[in-house]
């Protein structure tokens, strides 16, 4: 932000008897003029809030301490690699636990098994909850027996 120019849009004053707070234009508040509290009705001219300071400078980075005599050689850095070079590589996939892949079958084998009764018990369903006919009715097309072809007998 540039100091001198003021680029707020609004600014939140509190009344200073009964701490009640107001988001008021900036351009609403002049300089020397008094506002009223709409909550207890007392009046206050509100002092312009302070611009908040910059943040100090960021300190520069330690300096790296240089290899001693003794010391092994320390590894050779990561060859560079591009942005297609990374996308390229194949990610590391952590391994599926069993746990997981538990939980989600049991999980299908409830929404199926609960599918399933609401087909076969769907007349009991419709009789006491008489809203599920709306849907329920679509399986009273489906064929309770196969049919028998006519012409031939087994």
């Amino acid at each position: 932000m540039i100091r001198g120019a003021s680029y707020r849009v609004s600014m939140q004053i509190a009344c200073p008897s009964c701490a009640a707070t107001y988001e008021v234009p900036a351009a609403r508040l002049k300089p020397g003029r008094s506002v009223r509290c709409s909550a207890c009705g007392a009046e206050w001219k509100p002092a312009p809030e302070a611009e908040p300071e910059p943040p100090p400078p960021a300190e520069p980075p330690a300096a790296i301490p240089l290899a001693t005599a003794g010391a092994e050689p320390a590894a050779p850095p990561a060859p560079f690699l591009t942005a297609m070079e990374r996308l390229a590589a194949e990610p590391s996939r952590p391994p599926r636990s069993p746990v997981l892949l538990a939980a989600w079958l049991v999980t299908f084998l409830l929404l199926a098994s609960g599918g399933i009764s609401a087909v076969v018990w769907r007349a009991e369903i419709m009789r006491v909850w008489p809203p599920s006919s709306h849907i329920l009715t679509l399986f009273d097309r489906m064929p309770e027996k196969p049919a028998l072809i006519s012409g031939k007998n087994p």
